[in-house]
């Protein structure tokens, strides 16, 4: 399933629903509020925390089958931090999977409230157990050379990194209707980008897609969306 088997998809609900037309723009923008909005469910959404239980019902880190649908946005990164501790996030970080050390040790996560615990800890020292705190632009690694003369290096991190924009590119035929534009970019495609395809997997997509109809105003459940794909597919819109 592609962008366009997608877009065909929403524009087949909205028609028997007659409710109206959704143009390529809007589908552009519906696409990745809806990409944006099922890869926060994925993560684990804090709406769904529970008193005195804060874990979402449904995380990506729970079993293999909801990893399983991240796994397109998984990447891993080398960090070396400067002399402070300090190594800013990648450009395309979203959220911290987990840190190592270059021989496979866990480097654990510390809020800040609990830093000067780990710092004076003797039977849990930091230069053998290294520990880091996360900031609005990057990690804070302890041990550090400034703080404790000696430093973590070649640090291995695994994180989720941000979905690329959805984008349906399209040409305008000789009556002024979009066409698909799968591989054009440059004047006369709309975006003149051109189209870029969701790395998600199909069962994600058909997700997504759902999501798209209910900003539109349709509430279908996944066997419905489901079911309206594979008529688009046998029978053409």
């Amino acid at each position: 399933m592609n962008i366009n088997d997608m877009y065909q998809i929403c524009q087949y609900a909205i028609n028997k629903a007659q409710n109206g037309y959704l143009t390529p723009s809007q589908f552009n923008l519906l696409a990745n509020q809806a990409q944006t909005s099922y890869m926060d469910y994925l993560l684990g959404a804090f709406q769904q925390y529970q008193i005195g239980r804060p874990q979402a019902r449904v995380s990506y880190s729970q079993n293999s089958d909801t990893r399983q649908r991240v796994a397109p946005f998984i990447l891993t990164a080398t960090l070396n931090p400067d002399a402070t501790g300090f190594v800013a996030y990648p450009n395309d970080y979203i959220q911290t999977d987990s840190v190592r050390t270059s021989t496979n040790n866990r480097v654990r996560y510390v809020q800040q409230d609990s830093l000067y615990s780990y710092l004076t800890s003797e039977i849990d020292p930091i230069v053998l157990n290294p520990i880091y705190l996360i900031s609005d632009s990057g990690y804070k690694f302890y041990p550090n050379t400034t703080d404790n003369g000696v430093s973590v290096t070649n640090l291995k991190l695994t994180y989720i990194k941000n979905p690329a924009t959805i984008v349906w590119a399209y040409t305008l035929d000789s009556n002024g209707r979009p066409v698909f534009a799968p591989t054009q970019t440059g004047s006369g495609v709309t975006p003149s980008t051109g189209t870029v395809e969701p790395l998600w997997y199909d069962i994600d997509k058909l997700e997504i897609v759902a999501r798209i109809l209910k900003l539109v105003g349709l509430n279908l459940q996944d066997g419905q969306v489901a079911q309206y794909a594979n008529m688009v597919t046998t029978q053409g819109q």
